[in-house]
């Protein structure tokens, strides 16, 4: 079984980062092979909306999006990570996602395998965890478009940095839970 992360927070070692490790550690523990892609570390360019991936079935830009899209292929498991920068997910996340553009054919069928079990994790230093519902929405919607099935989702409100988010006892059992069913 292969589960990886999708990060798409600057801060490797954030609220973001920190709560997928967790959500991975049951599936670590049942030997699971697990990796999580941060984003910002990555060479990833806009789509060009060129949709010459359409017709050839790979992406003109030649770059780490296609580390990527052996990794979407190949997993399980896909965890989707963003803090809210600016009332939304992270441009480098926006970026990614943008690009996925090419994982589908000519007839908008997704070109990866369907039934991979989706989770989404936000954090925000925001009190409200309806605040920014809507991004985590759209994710969802977006990769349940791919075939993946939503098994859940986090949102850490309040949270600025990793000290704050420790302090969230409920939330942190929350992630450990939501990594049970990603197996």
């Amino acid at each position: 079984m292969r589960v990886i992360g999708i990060l798409g927070s600057a801060r490797e070692d954030g609220s973001t980062h920190y709560l997928m490790e967790e959500m991975m550690k049951e599936p670590q523990s049942k030997g699971a092979e697990t990796k999580i892609y941060n984003l910002a570390k990555m060479n990833i360019g806009c789509c060009f909306g060129c949709q010459v991936c359409r017709k050839t079935g790979s992406c003109v830009r030649k770059d780490d999006m296609f580390t990527l899209y052996d990794a979407l292929k190949a997993a399980d498991a896909i965890i989707i990570g963003t803090p809210i920068y600016m009332g939304e997910m992270t441009g480098q996340l926006k970026t990614f996602i943008d690009r996925c553009f090419a994982l589908k054919d000519a007839e908008s069928k997704p070109l990866i395998p369907a039934g991979k079990k989706l989770a989404i994790v936000i954090t925000q230093g925001a009190p409200m965890p309806e605040h920014y519902a809507k991004t985590s929405e759209r994710i969802e919607y977006i990769f349940k478009n791919y075939g993946c099935v939503p098994v859940g989702k986090i949102t850490a409100v309040s949270v600025h940095n990793t000290d704050e988010l420790l302090k969230d006892h409920d939330v942190l059992e929350k992630a450990r839970e939501l990594g049970k069913q990603l197996i």
